[in-house]
């Protein structure tokens, strides 16, 4: 049996040395694990404080996204207030205008009698032909055209004019 014996023995010592090689390559891998895992639990911490200040940026994004719409709002609304008012001083800037482009009626001034007031002063009424109360221009008589427009009366007709072609 001694052969039997040698056999067993260099086959221990074979396993032996077998087991005593592979324990030192697990405990480097589990070097490695212990190296990595501390990395991941500093990775998932990392994740931890950046979803949570994504989380903070998210909402603040969502107050000042409010904020920014009741201001938006509200300019909407101040600007259809004054987009009201545009329209009613354009309309009646189209009726002034409608007054201007009449030709001015010459008046006829008939002086009649001096009246005298208390301060003793003789003033003289002036009346309106009747051509002038009608409105309508008699033959014969001149009517009065616009001599020339000023600056602004051109710019403003020229406004209307673009709005209404």
């Amino acid at each position: 049996m001694d052969s039997f014996q040698l056999g067993v023995e260099i086959s221990l010592s074979v396993l032996l040395l077998i087991t005593i090689f592979y324990s030192l390559y697990l405990g480097r891998a589990l070097t490695v694990l212990r190296r990595d895992r501390s990395e991941l639990n500093t990775l998932i911490s990392t994740l931890q404080a950046s979803s949570s200040q994504a989380q903070s940026g998210i909402d603040h994004l969502r107050q000042t996204t409010e904020r920014v719409g009741r201001t938006l709002g509200r300019t909407v609304e101040s600007g259809k207030e004054l987009k009201a008012e545009l329209k009613e001083m354009c309309d009646r800037a189209e009726l002034l205008l409608g007054r201007l482009d009449r030709p001015a009626v010459s008046r006829t001034v008939a002086p009649t009698e001096g009246k005298r007031f208390s301060d003793g002063a003789v003033r003289e009424s002036l009346t309106a032909s009747p051509a002038d109360k009608i409105g309508n221009v008699p033959e014969g008589k001149m009517v009065k055209k616009p001599v020339g427009k000023s600056a602004a009366e051109r710019e403003l007709l020229h406004a209307l004019r673009q709005k209404q072609g």
